[in-house]
């Protein structure tokens, strides 16, 4: 992914390319989401950020402290992009940093040419469906027990170009 550039500094948020030293980082914002839970591993993140050339994380930084990122892959031999995962410490919420992250995503991979983006969001997390709907995702399919613990998800999708090619 060499050809992305982010923007680098809105509204007092750096945001940057994930590296490595990052992931302690993301798996403390994690926890604090996730009320303890940590669903991706170090080794996850190290994979996505480390090994596949297809992925790539973005991170969002106050005063030089990792505080939300948003993860990213190549689907579809390449046409497509899916966020993988996104999260922001919860002292951060509210401040726009999630849209921020998004926008991120959505402008370079307009700029490249992809045609949509997808997620899948659990069906019960309506706060997450909401900021995803507010940024243009609408709701494709049910998952049901897509989860391990059995609970239902969403696939929301986002056109990111007018003429869609097949």
């Amino acid at each position: 992914m060499d050809e992305i550039e982010l923007e680098s500094n809105l509204n007092g948020v750096a945001y940057r390319l994930a590296e490595r030293r990052d992931i302690v980082d993301m798996l403390a914002i994690e926890r604090d989401v996730y009320e303890g839970e940590v669903p991706w591993t170090f080794s996850h993140f190290e994979h996505e950020i480390v090994q596949n050339k297809d992925a790539f994380f973005v991170v969002a930084e106050i005063d030089n402290k990792v505080v939300g990122f948003i993860g990213a892959r190549l689907t579809d031999k390449g046409v497509n992009i899916h966020i993988s995962n996104l999260a922001v410490l919860r002292d951060y919420q509210k401040r726009g940093i999630a849209t921020t992250l998004i926008n991120q995503i959505v402008r370079l991979m307009s700029n490249l040419g992809k045609n949509q983006m997808t997620l899948e969001v659990r069906r019960d997390n309506t706060k997450a469906q909401g900021l995803y709907r507010r940024n243009g995702f609408e709701t494709d399919n049910l998952m049901p027990n897509y989860y391990e613990d059995g609970a239902d998800a969403i696939w929301m999708v986002k056109k990111l170009r007018n003429n869609v090619e097949n």
